[in-house]
């Protein structure tokens, strides 16, 4: 049990905030599947990233195998728990302005984030947001006691102290510094994550948002619903173009990566750049081609599922974005 200690001052300093972030969610990610924790709701997307890691012929072995995705046990102690006891996680999940510089620091976490986030990260984010936002009703309707009771079933508030069965033993003392508290889609049961250094930054409680069969049904359809919409948009071909360059390359190496001909991943790219979806420069006798902030856009909206198995997923930069409650911002898809 994590035990949080709160004050008057605690209590006041409270914020809701709709997200820790793809990168903080690949982690969970990974955890989830490696428990093979979820249930029904997360079955549909262990079946597509199962696809997915096989059509990348993925290396991730910690994760995968001849059949696919194969759930193993837990480290007797919990690795997430392991991780959870370090600064990175902590910095990554408390990030509090924009971090789009942060980098998924483990290999097979950002194999998890390219196949198994990505993809549905603008769903993902939006379902993040609601829940954050019912919370927020919760907050100013019935106050904080009733925000904090109904949390979640693993969290139990006893005035002054919030209880989390998150399967550490740890007692936390917020000392006037607040709490963030933050819904999460992957993130298998709830866990509070303190700053081990002992700064004066606020603890962050994250807890797994609700997810019926329904809602899941149309989350994790919504990837391939993006695949066809971005096909039809400009091209099947042209939208593996756009997904092969979130990764700059020459020419030679578009074509490699798509089994075309370099003069028809050279035309490809021709178009792309004169509709502003892709830039291309030349260094020596090479021609370099790489996204354009629209091109990412629209690459997103398909991921990798639209890869035909040859392609590698690409190294992926990303972050969270976080709000305080209040008046949602204008948040960019």
């Amino acid at each position: 049990m994590q035990n949080v200690h709160f004050t008057i001052d605690d209590l006041a300093k409270l914020k809701i905030v709709p997200t820790v972030g793809p990168v903080a969610e690949a982690v969970f990610a990974v955890d989830l599947l490696r428990r093979g924790a979820g249930g029904a709701p997360f079955a549909k997307w262990r079946e597509a990233v199962g696809l997915r890691m096989r059509r990348a012929r993925s290396s991730a072995d910690a994760l995968t195998g001849p059949g696919g995705l194969r759930p193993r046990p837990a480290p007797e102690s919990g690795e997430l728990q392991q991780r959870a006891r370090g600064s990175w996680l902590f910095d990554l999940v408390s990030s509090e302005g924009a971090a789009d510089d942060v980098e998924c620091l483990d290999p097979v976490m950002e194999r998890v984030h390219d196949l198994g986030v990505a993809p549905y990260w603008a769903q993902a984010r939006t379902h993040l947001q609601l829940d954050r936002d019912r919370r927020c009703r919760l907050l100013v309707g019935g106050g904080i006691e009733h925000l904090l009771s109904t949390l979640h079933a693993w969290i139990d508030w006893s005035p002054p102290v919030l209880t989390v069965a998150s399967g550490r033993k740890q007692e936390i003392e917020l000392r006037g510094n607040g709490l963030v508290i933050v819904p999460s889609l992957f993130l298998a049961q709830p866990m509070v994550f303190a700053d081990p250094a002992g700064t004066d930054r606020a603890p962050v409680l994250v807890y797994p948002a609700p997810l019926d069969l329904d809602t899941a049904d149309s989350l994790w359809s919504a990837a391939r619903a993006g695949d066809r919409a971005l096909a039809a948009l400009v091209g099947r071909t042209r939208a593996k173009v756009l997904q092969a360059l979130t990764e700059t390359c020459s020419t030679s190496e578009l074509g490699r990566r798509l089994g075309i001909s370099p003069a028809a991943a050279s035309q490809h790219a021709t178009v792309l750049r004169e509709a502003g979806l892709v830039t291309s420069r030349r260094r020596s006798n090479t021609m370099l081609h790489s996204l354009t902030a629209l091109g990412s856009a629209l690459a997103m909206v398909g991921g990798p599922a639209l890869d035909s198995g040859t392609a590698e997923p690409a190294r992926t930069t990303c972050g969270p974005a976080r709000t305080t409650c209040g008046p949602r911002p204008g948040a960019r898809a």
